[in-house]
Formats: C-alpha cells, sequence, structure tokens
C-alpha cells in the first residue's frame, strides 16, 4: 500500500514557492493551471463564460474542483490515474471525531478518512464496518478511482483563522474504470466544533445507489449511517452534518 506524508503549509503572498501544476501568479499567490478555469493550462487564460470548467486541457461543462487554491494530494492531469491507495495527512489543528482526537488524517482514494489507522477496502457495507478499527468519516465509500487524463483529484485545505479554522478535503473521482459515472464531494471538520464532520456532495452520477455514507467510532460501533446502497440517497448539493457528540445527523442543501 503505498503512504505519503503531506505537509500543510501556510501560504504566503510573498515567498510562496509554487509546485507544480502550480504557478506564481503577480499577486504572488500559487493557481491550479489545471484545474482553474481562470488560469486555464497558463496564468490568465480565461475559459469563455459559456463553460463551467477546465478539465483535462480543454474547457468544458464537467464538473470541476472546488478547492482551486488547494493542496493537492493527487491530481490526474499530474499523475495519473490511482486506484486502492491511502494517503496521510498532517494538519496544523486538533479535529476530533467520537473519542479520537489527532492532528494526523488518513485519507483513502475509496472515500474514507480515517482518524487513526485505516483500510482502503473498497467493497462498501453496512455499518459497523470492521475494516476500520478507529473513527473513521466515510463521505461516499465506494470502489472508487482517479481515472487518467481528466481533472479528477482530491485536494485540501484550510480555511479561516485560529481558533475557527476549518479543514477541507475534497473529492473527485470515478467509479472503478466508469469514467463518466464520477462524483465531488467535500468533508469539512472544525476545530471550533470538536465531534462534528460535514459532508457536502455537489454531484453524484449514480445517487448514491452503490455508496454507503456513515461515520463510525469503531469497527464495534458506535456509528451514525445515512445510506447504505441506497438508490436516490444523493441529490446534487446536498450537505449532511453528522454530530458525533449527540449521535444524530441532519440534512440541507446549498444553492
Amino acid at each position: 500500500m503505498l503512504i505519503a506524508t503531506l505537509v500543510l503549509l501556510t501560504k504566503t503572498t510573498t515567498t510562496t514557492k509554487c509546485v507544480s501544476p502550480c504557478v506564481q501568479a503577480s499577486s504572488g499567490i500559487c493557481v491550479n493551471i489545471v484545474i482553474d478555469i481562470n488560469n486555464c493550462g497558463k496564468l490568465n487564460n480565461v475559459c469563455r463564460s459559456n463553460f463551467t470548467s477546465w478539465s483535462a486541457g480543454l474547457c468544458s461543462n464537467l464538473t470541476s474542483i472546488k478547492l482551486i487554491n488547494g493542496t493537492c494530494i493527487w491530481s490526474a492531469s499530474v499523475n495519473g490515474f490511482i486506484d486502492d491507495q491511502s494517503f496521510t495527512v498532517a494538519v496544523p489543528f486538533n479535529i476530533t471525531l467520537y473519542n479520537t482526537t489527532t492532528k494526523s488524517v488518513s485519507v483513502t482514494t475509496n472515500g474514507v478518512i480515517c482518524l487513526s489507522s485505516c483500510s482502503t477496502a473498497f467493497t462498501e457495507t453496512a455499518l459497523p464496518a470492521s475494516a476500520f478499527s478507529g473513527a473513521t468519516a466515510l463521505p461516499f465509500w465506494n470502489d472508487l478511482y482517479i481515472s487518467a487524463n481528466t481533472s479528477q483529484g482530491i485536494y485540501y485545505d484550510t480555511q479561516g483563522i485560529a481558533p475557527n479554522r476549518t479543514l477541507i478535503f475534497e473529492y473527485y473521482s470515478s467509479h472503478y474504470q466508469q469514467p463518466t459515472d464520477y462524483c465531488n464531494f467535500q468533508i469539512i471538520l472544525h476545530e471550533n466544533v470538536p465531534g462534528v464532520v460535514q459532508f457536502i456532495c455537489y454531484e453524484a452520477t449514480d445517487g448514491g445507489v452503490s455508496a454507503t455514507i456513515v461515520v463510525q467510532g469503531s469497527s464495534s460501533g458506535p456509528f451514525i449511517q445515512y445510506s447504505f446502497d441506497q438508490a436516490n440517497s444523493v441529490a446534487q448539493n446536498m450537505v449532511l452534518t453528522f454530530d458525533t457528540n449527540t449521535g444524530t445527523y441532519s440534512s440541507a442543501s446549498i444553492g
């Protein structure tokens, strides 16, 4: 299993060192020229207004990464395809789910984020799932795959100022070997609201029929399950808020 450790860096407008595919704009910030519709392939190259995204070197109307200034964990445009892998991300503040508090998070390509040991298991089940021994957020657990020659990828970012920062992970992935059957979602954790996690699903072409959406404390529970392989359970721009302190969830929508 491939493990990569990433360290979250504070952005600066004066001495930023940009890492490909990001390049430095005149303002000093780094912009990602493979996903930023206002910097398509090069700085200040803007897609026409009838397009909504910049994907695989083309202006298009496909879904797109929202964290255009985020840190790249994996980018199909740069790194190619990837399947059933896990990455470790070090974050600058404590995050909490259930009774687990940590500054180190494991992120898998199968739509799972773990606050302790993790698994790249790709066959979703109902909860509790024995594959995940500790506190785990499963915003879209499925056999996901990042397809080459697309703008798919996994990104993360922090926003805000201490002690009110948020940690955001974003996936744009497809089902295994099905690049046109895709999903785009975010996972949001709050520095000042321990035990609470939000899932935002911008788009899921299968409507959640082959995904498990849940949080759990350990392989034997407790857990809060929203859905398991349920048709039409995921709507566009759906927001789910899970509170592991009370064992409840609520749903809303954006846009």
